[in-house]
């Protein structure tokens, strides 16, 4: 942990109680001012900066046009994310002429693709898990042109599958699962879970930790109303 003042702290000037777009760029901006390294999984692992990271790390539930919102506002506040999308969306279909473009965008922007596990989608409509877990990650790498090297499972307390996780991570001979120890325990974890910040803002904790996992879910956040997204 960093040993701050808090009158030192260069904080956003925007309420850091709401969830607008300008209030996330700002707080991006401040992360990167403090000389945060703001970081995909797959950065972090592969060349571990030294000095303050941030892993940005993404949960596309709902909607893959608003999260190509706040990829390009990432991407301009010279930040690198990991995306977790879905295959199992009724909003999004990853092999869509729009999705494809912005798969291909979001990979040019320096940014991880990655995939959004549904462990328990088999046993909901009466299939074998691991059986439908390699189709899962199959089917994702076919899509997206990328190797799967580590996941994010969707609705992890409900899905509560943790067997099947740590199976696939040695099947699969992943590099990382998202909501592991070292990263979220070993580091200060926040997420933005059902559009509330359980610890506060992730803006309130610039420069109180030196290494940090923050999950932000693009569908929660918007220009100028909430109803923008639904």
């Amino acid at each position: 942990m960093i040993e701050t003042k808090e009158s030192s702290l260069q904080l956003p000037s925007s309420s850091p109680d709401n969830f607008t777009l300008d209030h996330y760029f700002e707080t991006l901006k401040a992360y990167r001012s403090a000389n945060y390294s703001v970081i995909s999984f797959k950065e972090y692992l592969h060349k571990t900066p030294a000095g303050k990271v941030l892993i940005l790390r993404h949960d596309v539930d709902l909607d893959l046009e608003v999260a190509h919102r706040m990829a390009l506002i990432d991407h301009k506040a010279d930040c690198r994310s990991t995306w977790f999308l879905r295959l199992h969306s009724r909003r999004y279909n990853l092999l869509s002429y729009d999705s494809q473009r912005i798969i291909l965008d979001l990979k040019k922007m320096g940014h991880e693709v990655a995939l959004h596990f549904e462990p328990s989608f088999a046993q909901s409509i009466d299939l074998e898990a691991d059986s439908y877990a390699d189709r899962q990650k199959n089917i994702f790498e076919n899509i997206t042109g990328e190797k799967v090297i580590g996941f994010s499972s969707h609705e992890p307390t409900r899905a509560n599958q943790p067997e099947l996780v740590a199976t696939l991570m040695n099947r699969w001979k992943l590099e990382y699962h998202a909501y592991e120890t070292r990263f979220t325990k070993d580091m200060k974890y926040l997420s933005d879970s059902s559009s509330r910040w359980r610890e506060g803002c992730f803006s309130k904790w610039l420069n109180k930790h030196d290494r940090m996992q923050v999950l932000v879910h693009p569908f929660w956040w918007y220009k100028n109303v909430p109803q923008e997204n639904y």
